[in-house]
């Protein structure tokens, strides 16, 4: 029954992988089709136009493939992840700026608040700047113009807590005990948001965070928000 659940799981990955590539990629082949076959000669500006489009698809396969390469290197369990002391206030404070910038284009209003005594995590910043930038950008995503996220970073008795919570549309209860799952998209997803990415987000999230001996808890109440919530141990000093 393993082996047949197996199989099943690596057939829909692959089919799902393959979709996922196939759009952006015909998207671009058109595009360069229609400029090189000298359809546009006379149209500069849509030119660049279709090329800007173009870039865009380009960029979403990266993303991509950049989740595909990190979800499969978390997955062999193999390869150690490279760790190191890690000041959680510099890889916060790193992506500011970007989600400030997201949450603004949405009509969203976060507030940030980061306590003086951050404790010292033994980590990789790669990966847990990765984790706290997919909570945040998912709330943001899935909160309505005038909502308010809220981002809170503390210590707690040698444990950095991790909080964001929004105002958006939230999880059907139905639906709480997935959201870690490989592609889980929430069946009350706009249909906007179904079409952006393949749903390895909050898997990756969750893998990357058991990689650092922590933990993440996800609550929900539908149409009135969601708070995420992570916990990793600090340095102890015997992670040198």
């Amino acid at each position: 029954a393993k082996t047949v659940e197996l199989t099943w799981a690596k057939t829909r990955f692959t089919y799902e992988v393959s979709h996922e590539l196939k759009a952006p990629l015909a998207s671009v082949y058109n595009i360069l089709t229609l400029i090189l076959d000298g359809y546009l000669d006379n149209d500069p500006g849509k030119q660049r136009e279709l090329l800007a489009r173009a870039k865009v698809r380009i960029n979403e396969l990266v993303k991509l493939l950049n989740d595909l390469l990190v979800f499969s290197h978390l997955e062999e369990r193999t390869k150690a992840i490279q760790k190191r002391e890690t000041d959680i206030r510099k890889v916060i404070e790193s992506l500011v700026g970007d989600m400030d910038g997201y949450a603004s284009q949405n009509g969203v209003r976060i507030e940030w608040t980061l306590a003086d005594d951050l404790p010292v995590l033994f980590g990789n910043p790669e990966l847990l700047g990765r984790v706290f930038e997919n909570i945040i950008h998912n709330a943001i995503k899935y909160s309505d113009s005038g909502d308010k996220v809220s981002v809170g970073v503390r210590g707690e008795n040698g444990t950095l807590v991790f909080v964001v919570t929004d105002e958006g549309m939230g999880i059907d209860s139905e639906d709480l005990h997935k959201v870690f799952d490989i592609f889980f998209r929430g069946k009350n997803a706009r249909p906007e948001h179904k079409k952006e990415g393949m749903g390895l987000g909050l898997s990756i999230v969750r893998r990357i965070v058991d990689a650092h001996d922590g933990c993440i808890r996800v609550t929900s109440r539908l149409q009135e928000g969601t708070t995420v919530e992570v916990r990793i141990p600090a340095l102890s000093g015997t992670e040198q």
